[in-house]
């Protein structure tokens, strides 16, 4: 009991920059940072052009988005949850300046980044739209943000629709009940 009060209240002292140590998210992202604009490619996915004239495809960090062709339903009618979800992403990056700070690579070759738009976390507002998941289990943000859409109700959160990891592996919505995807609670 006296060490676990010892360990939070060291957990409480520390300062901010440290606490990222546990954040996966940003324990990850290092310097220099790739500053731009950008246009979507889907609804986590841009195309980013740097200030030097370099292209980059940047995936956002720790989130999830139904992908480009992917289809939800909201009380019973279809809705093209992917392209909206690419619409999305794309209106937050419309006249922004970004700051992405590169925290990896994807196997197809994509830089994945945490990108701001000044203090715009792009990836949280994804998430607070109701557009995407998270799976950045110690991101208190992004957490945050994707709470925030499941409560409201926002986006693939009004209906039913297919976490886009099983979609790719070829899970589908069909016609009647909703088998292996998401219903709101």
């Amino acid at each position: 009991m006296l060490l676990r009060r010892h360990l939070i209240l060291l957990i409480v002292c520390w300062s901010a920059p440290t606490l990222a140590f546990w954040d996966p998210v940003t324990s990850e992202c290092r310097p220099p940072a790739l500053e731009g604009t950008a246009t979507a490619i889907d609804g986590h996915t841009l195309k980013s052009t740097r200030v030097n004239g370099l292209v980059d495809i940047i995936r956002l960090v720790s989130i999830d988005a139904p992908e480009l062709h992917q289809d939800c339903r909201i009380d019973g009618e279809w809705w093209s949850c992917g392209f909206e979800a690419r619409q999305t992403l794309d209106d937050l990056l419309a006249d922004a300046d970004l700051t992405c700070l590169p925290c990896g690579y994807e196997s197809d070759g994509a830089i994945t980044a945490l990108c701001r738009s000044g203090e715009t976390d792009i990836g949280a507002e994804v998430l607070r739209a109701g557009m995407a998941t998270s799976y950045a289990f110690f991101a208190n943000n992004l957490q945050s943000a994707e709470g925030q859409a499941v409560t409201a109700g926002r986006g693939v959160w009004q209906g039913d629709w297919v976490h886009p990891t099983q979609w790719r592996q070829g899970t589908r919505l069909r016609e009647g009940p909703c088998v292996a995807c998401y219903i709101p609670r």
